[in-house]
Order: C-alpha cells, then structure tokens, then sequence
C-alpha cells in the first residue's frame, strides 16, 4: 500500500498513492515530544508546534500562511503527543507542492521571533486552562499523573503556566537542534499524488539542516503494591473517571490480545461495560476503555462520565465485569465479534487520507519500520480465548489499579475501600 525510500539528507519519504481521490495530505512527524523534555523544558514540543505556524523567513507572519492554506481551500493543523509530534496540510491534489513549500519552510526557517513567542504564551495558557476546565480531557492528563508519575510519561504535554512563561528564543532553538534532524523526521503523502512526488520532496526537503538526535530518558518502572486513587476536587454534575493498569509496550506480543480484550470489555454499543453500566442501568451516557502503548510501557484504560450518586456502583460494575473476563473464557461468538470490529473499524480509517499519513509517518518516526495492516490483523486473528483471559490476569490485579476521578468529592476512602 505505501513506498518507502530515503533521500540523500536522511529523510524518510513514505507515499501512499489513491488515485482515486482528489485529495492529499502532506505530513511531517518527528520524533520530538514531551518524553524527551526535562522539568525546566516542560510544555516547549507542544509550545514550538504553535510556533512554526507564526512565521518563516519565506512565509513571514501567520496571516500569510493562513490566507496561503484558505486561498486554495486546505485545512492544516499539527498535533504533539509524548513519543512525537506532526504537522499536516490536507489539500486538493494539484496543490500538493504549496502544501509541502508551506511546511519544509516552517520546519527549516521558523522566524521564532520573541514577540510571537511573548504573544502566544498568553494563547497557550488559555488552551491550558480550557483544558483543565474540560474534566472529560483533563482526567487523562491526571490520569497519566497517577500511572507513571513524576517523569516525562507523566508529565502534562502542554506543560505548565509557569514553563511556558519561562521560554525565550534560544530554548526554542536549542531545542529543535536537539530533536529536528531529517533522520529523526518522516514526510508522506497520501492520497492522490503526481509522477514526480520525489521530485517535489527532494526540492523542498533536501536542505533541511543536520540536526543531532538526542534520545528520550528510559522509563522508570514504579513499583506498586497497592492501588492508588486520586480525586480532583470539582464542581461537577458528573464524575468523569479512568481506573486502569500499567499495560504492554508496543513492541510486546501481548498488546493484540490486550487490544481484543479492550474491544470486548469497552468497544462499540454492544461491549460488555456499554450494556452493563449504559443500556441495563442507565447509569452513564459514555463509557469505554482501550490500551494504548508507548515504546517500553502501555496503559489499559477504562473511562466512563458517570452519574454523581451513582458513582460507586457503577465502579463496582466496571470491576465485576473485570473479575468476570478473568474467570469465564470468552465464547467463540463473542470473540470473533471483537475480531471482526477491529477489521471494520480499521477499514473506515483507512478510508482517511489524515488516518492514512498520521498512521504511516508515526510508526515509522517511533519505531524506524511499519506494521503491515494485514500483519496487525493477522495477529489479531491469531489470539485465542485463553490469551484473552491470560492477560487479562495478568494486567488486572487489585494492587496494581490506578483510579482518576474528577468531581465533587473530597475524600477518597471510599473508592479504596471498593478496589480492595
């Protein structure tokens, strides 16, 4: 399905050619993130996303590269999480060189100006705060507090007010010195793309500018013996919470059985928790869960926005469902249907020209190769009821649940008292 080759500077180009669109998006991922930041730099990948849209030696304010964008009705954004960070421009095809002109600019003569920088401290504390006012995102970031605590995992992406007030010019440039390097970086293109797609990234992106690789610090294992339980005191009409369990990384095989199990526990209308604490008990408008990974941890999450006084039942819910798929073997039937919604869902994605680039560059940013969709659900067809049921012993024991609350409560005594 895509191309993979290397120009002569180290950049990566991966293509995913679908003649039969008219769109494409054009994408940068580099393998720069919050992972790789320290205490005092906090907040900068995320600061420096906002950064590169404010102006370029070639496109000199936001005001150009807005009206650029408009004026040949693209949309573009970029996104910064904790193992990387991307930018993109979805636009019609015959504009696909504009689209990569806007970004190698960005990437490579970011004007980094200080009075931009001094502006947009004031917008990025605004994001921040509107943030923490949303307790249905919000309970994530804590969430990843309480799992992987005081170290780059469990540090907020955005940072802190008071980081972000801190950053001058030379932070941002050290910083890009540090982490922006063509080898460290992947460009693609998916969607419908022209004869000389090559030719056009080796025109914007071979002048990119060698760069070192610095690497991200290991994550540090925190032993646990006992559950923990955080609430964030708010004055909420509902109780918005995760309980989860340190999970696999994403090189570990049993991240597709973990992958069925959370498919099966909080997947789709039909998922064991949905019908359980939504359809039978009206207890709930959304809940889910899902395991995500990082390169040598994960995390198995379950979230649920839940009614106030009703709280502690349904967290008993969640955890008999729980003891339930560790001690019953899950059916055939209920398997295969877990098979067959990960298929699907993924056939949708992949319908995605954004899925499609954001897919390809960040596994290839992360992990310097790319699975296969076929060999992801190759494996996922593999995994077998015992699998299921074996991790699922595995991840979800008492002492090593971690439970986020947001709401207004101010003692968490109870909710020990029911994870024990």
């Amino acid at each position: 399905m895509h191309n993979l080759t290397t120009l002569k500077n180290g950049l990566t180009l991966i293509t995913v050619n679908l003649p039969h669109l008219d769109s494409v998006t054009t994408l940068v991922a580099v393998g720069a993130g919050s992972r790789y930041e320290t205490k005092s730099t906090n907040g900068i990948s995320h600061f420096l996303e906002h950064m590169f849209f404010k102006g370029s030696r070639k496109y000199p304010t936001a005001e150009i590269i807005s009206n650029l964008v408009d004026g040949i009705g693209a949309v573009n954004n970029a996104f910064t999480y904790k193992e990387y960070t991307a930018y993109w421009i979805k636009s019609s095809s015959k504009h696909i060189e504009l689209a990569s002109d806007l970004l190698s600019s960005m990437i490579k003569d970011s004007l980094l100006s200080e009075e931009e920088i001094e502006r947009e401290k004031g917008v990025i504390i605004e994001e921040l705060r509107m943030y923490r006012d949303n307790p249905q995102r919000y309970v994530w970031e804590l969430y990843e507090q309480l799992q992987f605590g005081d170290q780059p995992l469990g540090w907020d992406i955005g940072g802190d007010e008071k980081t972000i007030t801190s950053f001058h010019r030379d932070d941002f440039v050290k910083y890009i010195d540090s982490l922006y390097s063509p080898e460290n970086m992947v460009l693609v293109y998916a969607g419908k793309l022209p004869a000389n797609v090559e030719k056009i990234a080796e025109k914007l992106f071979l002048d990119l500018p060698k760069r070192s690789q610095y690497k991200f610090k290991p994550y540090k294992k925190n032993k646990q013996d006992k559950a923990r339980v955080n609430v964030f005191y708010k004055k909420t009409d509902q109780a918005n919470l995760i309980l989860g369990v340190e999970g696999f990384d994403r090189l570990d095989n049993k991240r597709y059985a973990a992958k069925v199990l959370s498919t099966i526990l909080g997947e789709g209308m039909s998922s064991r928790l949905f019908l359980q604490v939504r359809e039978r008990r009206g207890l709930a408008y959304h809940v889910s869960a899902d395991h995500y990974t990082y390169m040598d941890t994960g995390a198995f999450a379950i979230y649920t926005g839940i009614k106030l006084e009703k709280i502690e039942e349904g967290l008993e819910i969640i955890l008999s469902e729980i003891e339930k798929i560790k001690v019953e073997k899950v059916g055939d039937e209920e398997l295969k249907k877990a098979k067959e919604m990960t298929r699907g869902r993924l056939a949708i994605r992949k319908e995605s020209t954004n899925f499609l680039a954001e897919y390809f560059g960040t596994e290839f940013v992360v992990e310097r190769k790319i699975e296969e969709f076929e060999d992801f659900l190759e494996r996922i067809e593999q995994v077998t009821a015992d699998e299921v049921r074996d991790v699922a012993r595995e991840l979800f024991k008492k002492e090593k649940f971690n439970l986020q609350i947001i709401g207004p409560f101010k003692d968490s005594s109870k909710f020990i008292k029911i994870l024990k």
